[in-house]
């Protein structure tokens, strides 16, 4: 079973097709919501598609312009097993009070996860070290860096305080991420698409069978079948939400 562990396909560059792309092969695929209408967009996705999950938050880039719908987002929280995508980009927003901002708002779904035992899939843009001191405080949360650009030894202090690393097609075309998954254990790996973005080919459409793509490549630099990485992948993510799914 493949597994796409975040992915948007709620929005329009979908629509045209999202039927055949959702059921276009065996996969389990979690939709990750940025902001009130996408969360409500994923929860109705997750209602039709029997392998959507879907996953409710609270993107950082809109604490800028959208802070007003926080709150609607943290209860629907409540309608999930999977928080996301929240976490801190500091690649977008420079403004130190907005950073502050972006750090209260992730201490909320932090503080969610642990209390109600929900894993969080986590997006991180020049923030990694505000959040590696915050999860400390959050230890019993399990956690996914999504789409991880980090350093080895990011990687590895992310995997020394529990964390999953989620690797994306790009990675087929990215040296860097190529050279973290070479050097970690791949227990401590997932895979994602982040579609339509971060596909195997530039400025085209990514979509989530395309984890096929990163299973390769993992299988290429770990010197395991590309059966062997699904497989693994897979049982990694059913540890990740084995509190809170019933996966038959």
């Amino acid at each position: 079973m493949l597994v796409d562990s975040h992915a948007h396909i709620d929005v329009r560059d979908f629509d045209a097709d999202r039927d055949f792309i959702v059921n276009e092969c065996e996969i389990l695929i979690v939709n990750a919501g940025v902001d009130l209408q996408s969360n409500l967009k994923t929860l109705k996705l997750a209602r039709k598609y029997n392998n959507i999950i879907p996953a409710i938050g609270f993107h950082p880039e809109f604490v800028k312009d959208k802070i007003n719908e926080v709150d609607k987002c943290v209860e629907l929280t409540r309608y999930a097993n999977i928080i996301s995508e929240v976490g801190l980009d500091y690649f977008w927003i420079k403004e130190n009070e907005l950073k502050r901002k972006q750090i209260e708002i992730l201490e909320r779904f932090l503080q969610i996860a642990e209390i109600e035992e929900k894993p969080v899939i986590i997006h991180i843009r020049g923030g990694m070290k505000d959040f590696l001191e915050m999860i400390t405080s959050f230890r019993k949360v399990k956690f996914v860096i999504h789409s991880f650009e980090g350093s080895i030894k990011i990687a590895d202090k992310v995997i020394e305080l529990g964390g999953l690393i989620s690797i994306p097609p790009i990675i087929v075309r990215d040296k860097d991420r190529q050279r973290v998954v070479k050097e970690i254990p791949l227990d401590f790996i997932l895979t994602e698409t982040d579609s339509p973005f971060m596909g195997p080919e530039k400025m085209s459409r990514n979509k989530p069978c395309n984890v096929k793509f990163a299973i390769k490549q993992i299988s290429q630099l770990k010197r395991v079948e590309e059966d062997e990485v699904e497989e693994k992948i897979y049982k990694n993510f059913l540890a990740l939400v084995s509190s809170r799914l019933t996966t038959s």
